[in-house]
């Protein structure tokens, strides 16, 4: 796809650290897009291996590849931070070093958000699973939504938290959009301001990114050690003062109810006895005004549950024996 002169500016923005093995596909993926009028910022996250002389080939060879160098390792947030402050583009899509974006992925984008009018654009992905299968994601059931219908959406696991699949415009970042530096639940943060200015969301069937799914990745389930519980209380707490600040906490009341939910199974699997304990307590008065939320829990889950709901003493008491066998 030829551009020219009035094609606005994309800017693909690739936070990397220690990423010499994936690096180079995941650069060539922008670099080949059909889409041309690009800046493909690389954000050097002050990698100890040879990230850095991985940018600096392409960027000598293709003048549209902008090396950002930290000399220190930071995290994920201040690296996207660097690269959208070094941005000149009409639209930002982010990209993780490991992962690629599928063939003309931003011709399709830019289309559907310049046709529209859209402040925001969302896809679908493709999941490359490590034993070499691939899924696709959930599929969406709408052609626009306002922000905060799509908000929705994602509070109640209808879509996607995932900043890198949403292509949206560089001018949402002249609001206050504040954005912890945590390594877990950055993605909710930040999706969540943007959902809250954008006033048009549209989507596409598209899938745009190859996601290379690793059970070594810093937000899977399975590594939930204390630093991450950590970060976890620090964005559920962020997530409710802002929803609370918004004064949108009423209308949104169904759905954080559900997103209360996704808190409580994040406790089990931190296995913090005493925030599981105030937790399910609390959970068990929304499942009275909203007894839909016991079906998006385990059946171990529900159990617990149930018995608090009898009895807060016994539920303690049947919660504590749980985790003495094991099963937490």
């Amino acid at each position: 796809m030829i551009c020219s002169n009035n094609d606005p500016l994309v800017s693909v923005i690739i936070p990397a650290y220690n990423s010499e093995d994936t690096l180079n596909d995941c650069i060539q993926s922008v670099v080949c897009q059909s889409y041309e009028n690009l800046e493909i910022i690389v954000v050097n996250d002050g990698s100890r291996d040879n990230t850095k002389a991985i940018i600096e080939k392409f960027s000598s060879a293709d003048p549209r590849v902008i090396l950002v160098n930290k000399k220190e390792n930071e995290g994920r947030v201040l690296a996207r931070d660097s690269g959208i402050k070094n941005a000149h583009g009409k639209y930002i899509q982010y990209l993780d070093s490991d992962d690629t974006l599928r063939e003309r992925a931003i011709e399709y984008l830019l289309a559907k958000a310049e046709i529209t009018g859209a402040d925001m654009v969302v896809a679908p992905f493709l999941f490359h699973l490590e034993d070499g299968k691939v899924e696709r994601s959930l599929n969406f059931d709408f052609k626009e939504l306002s922000g905060i219908d799509y908000l929705k959406a994602m509070m109640t696991g209808k879509a996607y938290w995932c900043v890198w699949a949403k292509f949206h415009l560089r001018s949402l970042y002249e609001h206050s959009i504040v954005c912890p530096n945590i390594s877990l639940g950055e993605d909710i943060i930040l999706s969540t301001q943007l959902c809250f200015f954008a006033k048009k969301v549209a989507t596409i069937h598209y899938e745009i990114i190859n996601y290379n799914f690793s059970s070594s990745s810093t937000s899977h389930l399975d590594n939930f050690d204390d630093a991450k519980y950590e970060d976890f209380r620090v964005y559920t707490k962020w997530f409710n003062d802002y929803i609370e600040q918004s004064g949108l906490s009423e209308e949104l009341r169904k759905e954080k109810a559900y997103f209360h939910v996704r808190t409580v199974q994040r406790c089990f699997l931190g296995k913090q006895l005493v925030e599981m304990d105030r937790e399910i307590k609390s959970l068990v008065s929304e499942i009275k005004e909203f007894p839909c939320l016991l079906k998006v829990l385990s059946k171990r889950e529900r159990k617990i549950v149930t018995v608090y709901q009898f009895s807060y003493w016994l539920g303690y008491l049947n919660l504590k024996r749980y985790r003495w066998q094991g099963k937490l």
